[in-house]
């Protein structure tokens, strides 16, 4: 094969400054260092190289790292990229490594543009990278690299490629099949001299967490390659599966923890015309088997399939590939987040040849639709996102109907009053019942609550449930039971021969924004209680008892002589809640 002119990096010139009116275009090794903070992290790097691999149609892609203890602290020496692509021809090999060069140089139908990813993501992390390929029908191994310190000690001032006997002994399991065999060709690239990825220090990353992370990304930014070409992408010898945020494509992960596949639900899907492109916006909600308990949103089985990262994030799709995964600044409807949102997911897909309405960068990071842009998807999202969010409180309902218990969530008041209807006067509602009249409404009410609304108690089950509510109701003089219905009331009272059932409606805003809040808190240990959280909690339990007294006042104004009406209900209401807080606060105390 003919020699071609190698690459070649000028050596600085010593004091530059000293040429009459003259100076070099670029001084090499001190631009080499300053590019190593082109804002390439650990993620964005991997994933240039992964997206070369891709552009070189390969199936299967294997990243290694090697690690190495010193003194306590563990860092990434070095890490391998092994692909089954077609190789790299060359004829260009050692251009692959001089920056500016790229055989697709801004090209928009791939997933390259700049001609910077490969050199720039691993100048980020390490001080030297070795590029070893084969093409199709050739068994020569060829190799080229660039080593910064070579560079900065002046003793290398090309980039050449060279034939090399095969690839390094430490990588040759990489470049092999499953079989053993070795591959017909494809690319092996090998970042040495690494320096910034290390645990230990003050401030810097647990490394853990960072290799955690660049597992995530892989799943949730090549999803679309693994789902529909069969792409297989291991990191350090497991295989990662695909996690789509929108939960639309099959997740063997989901299929294996429930037995079945679990889809979310589309609510939005169409498409905004721009220059004869479609950008597709998609909304969709998660499966009712992932969406947690309200306030448990980052219970394990949450965390396992990365729901709360959602929390109103917008997953941007550029030829298929996520380029940003970020919550943008007032997009979402009723100024932001809300509890909730992590449990629906917002994808927007465009073409390359879209990219300045979505002002790419070369590190394809950042994305920011161009107003006019921004305001036509913030449009498009806000019905189908509203729809997610009343979708998920009404599924956050029914968790709660289904789970809450029988009278023991109220255990402790109903035993206060009990204690003090032991000397306070009878009740009188409901008097002259008889023992059937009694036993049917008290049916009724377990007819009401619909003990078993989702259907996943067996008949066992459901008849305990009913069992102990009627004990409940028959031992104690006022049974506080929880429901849900669409009405207004705050609570409905079935009254039994001087006893009473009360009935809450959780659907009502003071029980689902204040009361169930404060229960739910009050059910933690010290150290879960975030501070700052119990003070904001706090502020609404003090607006929320002051508005329940001021509104109790604006139902009796409603009727023209509310004292020859109320001012019994009022004297007795008091009374007895006088009673009821002296006993329980002094028992407490």
């Amino acid at each position: 094969m003919n020699e071609i002119m190698q690459p070649t990096l000028e050596e600085p010139t010593a004091g530059a400054e000293a040429l009459d009116g003259i100076a070099e275009l670029v001084q090499v090794d001190r631009a080499l260092e300053s590019w190593r903070d082109a804002g390439f992290d650990l993620t964005a790097a991997v994933g240039e190289l992964i997206d070369n691999s891709i552009e070189a149609s390969a199936t299967n892609i294997r990243i290694s790292t090697v690690p190495k203890f010193n003194a306590g602290v563990k860092k990434v020496e070095a890490m391998a990229f092994a692909d089954d692509g077609n190789g790299i021809d060359p004829a260009v090999l050692a251009n692959v490594l001089s920056l500016g060069f790229s055989t697709r140089y801004n090209q928009r139908s791939g997933l390259g543009r700049f001609g910077v990813g490969l050199k720039l993501a691993t100048l980020s992390h390490a001080r030297r990278v070795d590029v070893y390929t084969k093409i199709h029908g050739d068994e020569t191994v060829w190799h080229t690299f660039l080593d910064l310190q070579m560079v900065s000690e002046g003793s290398q001032k090309n980039i050449e490629r060279q034939a090399v006997a095969g690839y390094p002994e430490d990588y040759v399991d990489l470049m092999q099949d499953a079989h053993g065999k070795p591959l017909a060709s494809g690319t092996l690239v090998v970042w040495s001299k690494i320096d910034r990825l290390e645990s230990g220090g003050r401030f810097k990353n647990d490394l853990r967490q960072r290799m955690a992370e660049l597992q995530t990304f892989i799943a949730r930014a090549y999803r679309q390659f693994m789902d529909t070409s069969g792409l297989r992408i291991e990191l350090n010898g497991r295989e990662i599966t695909l996690h789509d945020p929108l939960f639309l494509l099959e997740n063997p992960r989901v299929t294996e923890r429930f037995g079945e596949d679990h889809r979310g639900r589309v609510l939005e899907n169409d498409a905004i015309k721009i220059d004869g492109y479609d950008v597709v916006v998609t909304v969709s909600v998660a499966p009712e088997a992932l969406i947690q308990p309200r306030f448990k949103g980052d219970a394990p089985i949450a965390k396992d399939f990365h729901i709360p990262d959602n929390e109103g994030k917008i997953s941007f799709l550029r030829q298929g590939r996520e380029i940003n995964y970020e919550l943008v600044p007032r997009l979402l409807p009723e100024g932001g987040k809300k509890a909730g949102d992590r449990y629906f997911a917002i994808q927007v897909e465009f073409p390359a040849a879209l990219d300045e309405y979505f002002q790419v960068r070369n590190v394809k990071r950042g994305v920011v639709p161009v107003d006019k842009l921004y305001q036509e998807i913030k449009t498009r999202i806000h019905r189908p996102v509203m729809a997610a969010r009343k979708m998920i409180q009404a599924r956050w309902d029914a968790i709660e109907e289904q789970e809450r218990p029988i009278g023991e969530d109220h255990a402790a008041s109903t035993q206060v009053v009990a204690k003090s209807n032991l000397t306070a006067p009878r009740g009188r509602a409901g008097a002259g019942l008889t023992v059937e009249q009694v036993s049917e409404k008290i049916e009724t009410v377990i007819e009401e609550l619909q003990i078993d609304v989702e259907g996943t108690l067996d008949e066992a089950q459901r008849d305990a449930r009913a069992k102990k509510l009627r004990e409940t109701i028959n031992e104690f003089p006022i049974t506080m039971v929880d429901s849900t219905w669409p009405g207004r009331e705050l609570f409905d009272i079935t009254h039994l021969n001087g006893k009473a059932i009360v009935k809450i409606n959780h659907g009502h805003p003071f029980v689902r924004q204040v009361a169930d809040p404060v229960k739910e808190m009050a059910g933690r240990s010290a150290n879960e209680v975030d501070l700052n959280d119990a003070m904001r909690l706090l502020r609404k339990v003090d607006a929320g008892i002051e508005l329940l007294i001021m509104a109790y006042a604006k139902a009796e104004n409603m009727h023209p002589t509310p004292d020859s009406v109320y001012s019994e209900l009022r004297s007795h209401w008091g009374q007895n809640s006088a009673s009821y807080i002296r006993s329980t606060m002094n028992e407490r105390e």
